[in-house]
Formats: structure tokens, C-alpha cells, sequence
């Protein structure tokens, strides 16, 4: 008799876990991520409600994150990033620099507490390597968040909204590239010349993959608008105008050679009318299997261009995220493509993704050290310190050079860029997950940087929210 296994039960009782307490965290916070992360803390450390090998998982969430970083590249408009223009630029190095230079201080500092500290003679971790992944990690914004909060109250489309995601965009550009170098360092770390030190090559490397494969997509880009004005303008100044058929020369007919001629010309039509009769029935089938067909085909060719691309530029040395990202923003332009993407992906198969990604990451981190009162503490401290870094840019970045209601609303524009850029996301996550994967982080500076994603996340969509609705 064959026994009862639970393990479907369980997979079930997971995935429905996952649902609920990503929509009332939705509900409640507008932060589904923090739902999903819990349930998998969770389940990860529970062992009797889940298999103890959940590379299944881990591996569909990575599939998930890809997509997720994908979906990010969709949502990109080139034309507003390039309108934004310097402001936009400024707004996000400096909302990049100053929250790697403040994490990679406050990490190194405090690593050297022993709370802190995990000693594995075996593997060692740098010191800067770790404050490097950690300062990286919190070095993202989340532009989900900024975007959510936005659209409730109509300001995506104004001045301010476009500066603000463009600003976002940046930022998460420049953390896919310093994943790209942390990857490296993780790669080198994980082999056999973990004595050696790092070469130059190994930093220099993904910076010029990474900043050749953006060229690549920004040229791309530009050429795929070239063609779509291309082809409009075919369209409009190519129509078929009448033409009047060339006159047959009069000829002259005899009554026989009339008859004769009515006669042939009747077969004739008769057999021409069957002809396009048959090539019209072959058309339409041949039409009605292309619309049954061509969506598919059509999305499962974007889908696979894009995977592709994502492994090709980690061959490169560069981040497969950066390669998805990319590749998003260059289908971006393809308004059809995207309309499939959105209706049949990303509001049916990317949500559920998505929600098993972040489950993976609280796979990874255990509940005994996630509840200390020591790594929670210093989390308070990072969250406080990582907070300020991104608000500086309220105060070095100016406000859009034409306010709506003299200088209070220029000084409001300045806190709600600043507040926007405080929450960090799944970007800041994804970050720390492959950091400890890759040997450069050890799990109590990843607790310590994961409450303070996690915080900062909460009070950026709180600040974000109370100031706008002062505005």
C-alpha cells in the first residue's frame, strides 16, 4: 500500500500562504514583498512544512526575478529619461553615491563587533567586500513603490513624476551594474585563488560589459524608433491612389465575331472567378491561423530574445539582470508586444513568480538571527543612516523649475523627490540574496541590510505618502 506523502499539501498550504499575505500586505502597506518574505522565513525555517531541497523553488525564482527585472525594462521610456535629462541624472548619482559611501563606512565599521561577525576559517569574507555588497545593495531605489503611490494621486504624468522615475531608473541601472562587480568578486571569491587578491580585471571587467551592453540597448533602441517612423510614414504617404486604366484601343466586331467573343470571355470569367474563389478560401485560412497563432509566437519570441540576451551578457562578464533590463527596455518601444506581455505575463504568471522569488530570499535567512535584539538594533541604525542618504537629494537637487504655487510647492517638490527615493524594494533584496549565495556576505551583516530594506522600504512609502498629500 503506498504511503501518504504531505509534501503536496504543503506546496499547496506555501502557495496559498504566499497569496494571502502578499494581498493584505498590499491592503494594509502597500508592500506585498514584505508579506512574501515573511512566509518565507517561515516555511524556510520550519523544515516539516516544506522538503529540505528547494532548489525547485529557488530556480522558479530566479526565473520570476528575471522576469520582474524584465517587466522593469518594459515599463522604461526612453523619451522620458532623455527629457529629464541632466536633473535627472543629478538626482540619481547622488542618490546612488551617497548611500554606497555611507553603507560601505557604516558595514565596515560595525563588522568588527562579534555580533557580527561569522567565522569560517574555510572562507573567509573581505571586510570591504562585504561593506561593498551591503552599501551596493542599498544603493537601489524602488521605483514600484514610487510608481504605485504616484499613480493613486495623478502625478506619474507630470514633471515631477517623470523626474522622479527617471531618477529611479538610473539608480537601479547603476546597482545592476555594482551586482555585476560584486558577481565577480563573488566568482573569484568561490574559487580556488581566494588567496590572491582581487585583479583589476575582475572590477574593470563588468564595467565595460555593462557599459557596452547599455550602449548596445540605447542604439537599439533608436534604431527600432527609426524604423517604426519609418514604416508610419510609408503608411501614410504610400496609399494606393485610383488610377484610371489604360484605355484598350476601340476595335471593331462583327455580330460573329461578338458572339464569339461574349462566349470566351464568359468561360474565361467563369474560370477566373473559381481561381479567386479558391485563393480567397486559402487566404482566409491562411489569415484566421495567423491571428490564432501569431500572439504566441510573437511573445514567445520576445520572451526567449530576452532570456537569451540576459545569458549572454553574464557570458560577457556583465549582470543577466542588466541583460533582462535591456532587453525590456528595447521591446518597450514595440507597443504591441508589450500590450501581450501585460495581458497573458505580467498580471497572470509574473505576480505568482515574483511572490516565490522573495519567499526564496527568506529561505536563506534564519529565524533565530533575524529575531536578535543586537542585529535588529543595528538594522535600526542602518535603516536611519540609509534613509538620510537618499533624502539628501531633497536638499542638493533643485525642484522643478516651474511650481504650481510659488516657493512652498518648490520646497514640497524637493521632499517628495527625496522621500520617493528613500524605499528600496526588490531590487535592494535581490542584491543581498546573491551576495550570500556568492560567498561575499555573511548572514548577520545580510540580516542587519535586509531589515534595513525592509524598513526603509516602510517608512519610504509612509514619507512619500504624507508628504503628497500636503503637496
Amino acid at each position: 500500500m503506498k504511503s501518504y506523502s504531505p509534501e503536496l499539501a504543503y506546496y499547496c498550504l506555501f502557495l496559498v500562504s504566499l497569496w494571502l499575505s502578499g494581498t493584505l500586505l498590499e491592503e494594509l502597506l502597500q508592500c506585498r514583498l514584505l508579506g512574501e518574505l515573511l512566509i518565507g522565513i517561515v516555511f524556510g525555517n520550519l523544515g516539516s512544512l516544506l522538503p529540505e531541497d528547494k532548489s525547485t523553488l529557488i530556480l522558479a525564482g530566479e526565473v520570476g526575478v528575471l522576469g520582474l527585472i524584465f517587466e522593469a525594462g518594459l515599463g522604461t521610456d526612453i523619451h522620458k529619461i532623455l527629457r529629464a535629462g541632466p536633473r535627472g541624472t543629478l538626482v540619481a548619482l547622488i542618490g546612488t553615491i551617497v548611500p554606497l559611501a555611507t553603507g560601505f563606512g557604516f558595514i565596515s565599521a560595525i563588522v568588527k563587533f562579534p555580533s557580527l561577525q561569522d567565522p569560517d576559517p574555510e572562507k573567509p569574507i573581505s571586510v570591504k567586500t562585504e561593506a561593498l555588497a551591503s552599501g551596493a545593495a542599498l544603493a537601489s531605489t524602488s521605483i514600484a513603490c514610487a510608481i504605485a503611490t504616484m499613480k493613486q494621486r495623478g502625478m506619474l504624468e507630470t514633471p515631477l513624476g517623470t523626474l522622479i522615475t527617471t531618477a529611479a531608473m538610473i539608480d537601479d541601472v547603476v546597482s545592476l551594474v555594482l551586482l555585476s562587480i560584486v558577481s565577480g568578486i563573488g566568482n573569484l571569491a568561490s574559487g580556488e585563488e581566494t588567496g590572491s587578491g582581487i585583479e583589476p580585471m575582475t572590477i574593470i571587467q563588468p564595467i565595460v560589459a555593462s557599459l557596452g551592453i547599455i550602449a548596445f540597448g540605447f542604439i537599439a533602441c533608436n534604431v527600432a524608433a527609426k524604423f517604426h517612423g519609418w514604416r508610419s510614414s510609408t503608411q501614410v504617404v504610400g496609399l494606393p491612389t485610383e488610377q484610371t486604366p489604360e484605355q484598350e484601343p476601340e476595335q471593331e466586331y462583327t455580330s460573329t465575331s461578338i458572339s464569339e467573343y461574349e462566349a470566351k470571355e464568359t468561360c474565361e470569367t467563369n474560370e477566373v472567378r473559381k481561381t479567386k474563389s479558391r485563393r480567397s478560401a486559402v487566404q482566409s485560412r491562411a489569415i484566421l491561423v495567423y491571428k490564432t497563432f501569431a500572439p504566441t509566437i510573437k511573445l514567445a519570441t520576445m520572451i526567449i530574445t530576452g532570456f537569451g540576451f540576459s545569458i549572454l551578457t553574464e557570458y560577457l562578464g556583465s549582470s543577466r539582470l542588466l541583460g533582462a533590463f535591456v532587453a525590456g527596455v528595447f521591446f518597450s518601444s514595440f507597443h504591441s508586444l508589450k500590450a501581450l506581455y501585460d495581458e497573458n505575463i505580467e498580471h497572470k504568471l509574473q505576480p505568482a513568480m515574483s511572490a516565490i522569488f522573495f519567499a526564496t530570499i527568506g529561505f536563506a535567512i534564519p529565524l533565530t538571527k533575524i529575531l536578535d535584539p543586537t542585529l535588529f538594533g543595528w538594522g535600526i541604525a542602518y535603516t536611519v543612516i540609509a534613509s538620510f542618504s537618499k533624502l539628501i537629494t531633497a536638499v542638493l537637487v533643485p525642484s522643478s523649475p516651474q511650481p504650481a504655487d510659488g516657493r512652498r510647492q518648490r520646497s514640497n517638490d524637493r521632499w517628495v523627490v527625496g522621500t520617493a527615493m528613500i524605499a528600496r524594494g526588490e531590487l535592494g533584496l535581490l542584491m543581498v540574496q546573491q551576495a550570500l549565495l556568492q560567498g561575499v556576505m555573511g548572514e548577520s551583516v545580510m540580516i542587519v541590510t535586509t531589515w534595513s530594506i525592509v524598513l526603509c522600504t516602510l517608512i519610504g512609502i509612509g514619507a512619500l505618502g504624507f508628504v503628497m498629500n500636503r503637496a
